[in-house]
């Protein structure tokens, strides 16, 4: 607070990019960079100081299920996830990497990196080493969506003014709604989506 150094100066997430990785003239994978290391949600899992630079797919193909166990509604929802279940999503993520590693050659970071840990140093790593780690350590970002789908179709949650379908008088306005995931973060998007629902709600009176 006072000199505006140390942990509490960072917001974790530095810089980012978008990527355009097959040249269509529409990126597909955007990267966080972290001047930190996490790997994951277990503290402590990291011993070293370093930096991450991680992409993500934007607009992923795989889709998961979600389904009641039984008709008792104290029992768990089953997810199922559906991750990198299409292979272009796993076939992105090899690219990203590709990037990421590119990036890191570059000599502005050169100058300040020791090594490259994972998925490993070699200029010419083999694309199973990088399949590896993807398997090993790909997350969500913490931004699914759809399990709510608004839409026209029987198989949808929500009509298009976000009321569930059967059930009178209850609407639902979060990223749940989104029929696919959009090019980005979901917060600005989950924003409109709210203010849109309060829009439909004051018109009914």
């Amino acid at each position: 607070m006072l000199f505006g150094t140390g942990l509490l100066t960072s917001n974790v997430v530095e810089s980012g990019g978008f990527f355009d990785t097959d040249g269509d003239g529409r990126p597909d994978i955007q990267f966080h960079v972290l001047p930190v290391m996490i790997e994951n949600a277990v503290h402590g899992s990291v011993a070293e100081h370093g930096m991450e630079l991680n992409p993500c797919v934007l607009r992923p193909k795989s889709r998961g299920k979600v389904e009641l166990r039984s008709r008792d509604p104290n029992d768990p929802i089953r997810f199922a996830t559906g991750f990198l279940s299409e292979p272009d999503d796993l076939k992105l993520l090899v690219e990203g990497v590709k990037v990421a590693r590119n990036i890191l050659r570059q000599p502005a970071l050169q100058a300040v990196i020791r090594e490259e840990l994972k998925p490993g140093g070699a200029t010419d790593l083999a694309e199973e080493r990088i399949v590896d780690h993807i398997m090993q350590t790909a997350k969500t970002v913490y931004h699914p969506v759809g399990t709510c789908r608004m839409g026209t179709d029987d198989a949808a949650v929500v009509d298009t003014q976000l009321r569930v379908r059967g059930v009178p008088r209850l609407r639902i306005c979060d990223a749940s709604i989104m029929p696919r995931l959009v090019s980005g973060n979901t917060n600005a998007p989950t924003i409109m989506i709210a203010d849109r629902c309060a829009d439909f709600i004051l018109a009914t009176g």
